[in-house]
C-alpha cells in the first residue's frame, strides 16, 4: 500500500512546470476545453508514443457518464491523433475517430523535432461535431491556442 504525500504532489508540479507546463498554459488548455465541451491534451513524443504532459476537461464533460480514462503522465498509441501531429507539417493535422465511445480527436503539431516534439489535440463529441464543424471552427482554434502554448512555453515555429 502506498500514499501520495505533500512531497510527492510538490515533485509532481515540479516536474510539470520543469516542462514548460505552468498554470498559464494549464489555463489555454482549460478554455479550449471549455469551449467545445471537450478534453484537450498536451502531449510529447516518446519513442513510438506520445506522453501526455497536460490535460484539461471541459466543465460539461466533468458531468458526462464517460470520461475516458487518460491522466498526465499516460501515454498514447502511435495509432492515436495526438501521435500523428507530431509528425504532421505546421498546416496540417490528424483526426481518430472513436465511435465506440462517441468521441473524435482533433490533434496538430506544436513543435517538431529539436529540442522536443510536442502536439495539441481536443477529443469532443462524434455526435456534435462534423467533418465541417471541426474545419471551420476546431482546427482556427487550434491554431490559435497553439500560439498561445508556444509563447508561454518560450517555444519557437515548427
Amino acid at each position: 500500500m502506498w500514499t501520495l504525500t505533500p512531497q510527492i504532489l510538490e515533485i509532481g508540479f515540479a516536474a510539470l512546470h520543469s516542462m514548460g507546463v505552468d498554470q498559464f498554459v494549464q489555463e489555454a488548455l482549460q478554455s479550449l476545453a471549455d469551449e467545445f465541451s471537450g478534453i484537450v491534451n498536451l502531449g510529447e513524443k516518446n519513442n513510438n508514443e506520445v506522453i501526455i504532459i497536460a490535460r484539461a476537461t471541459g466543465s460539461a464533460e466533468q458531468r458526462s457518464l464517460f470520461i475516458m480514462n487518460q491522466r498526465v503522465g499516460n501515454t498514447l498509441p502511435n495509432a492515436s491523433s495526438l501521435y500523428q501531429a507530431l509528425h504532421a507539417a505546421e498546416d496540417q493535422w490528424s483526426l481518430s475517430r472513436y465511435p465506440e465511445h462517441h468521441v473524435v480527436s482533433v490533434s496538430i503539431p506544436v513543435t517538431r523535432d529539436e529540442p522536443r516534439s510536442l502536439a495539441l489535440g481536443i477529443s469532443v463529441s462524434i455526435q456534435a461535431f462534423s467533418q465541417a464543424r471541426i474545419e471551420q471552427e476546431v482546427i482556427p482554434k487550434l491554431r490559435h491556442a497553439r500560439q498561445n502554448i508556444r509563447r508561454l512555453m518560450h517555444l519557437g515555429d515548427i
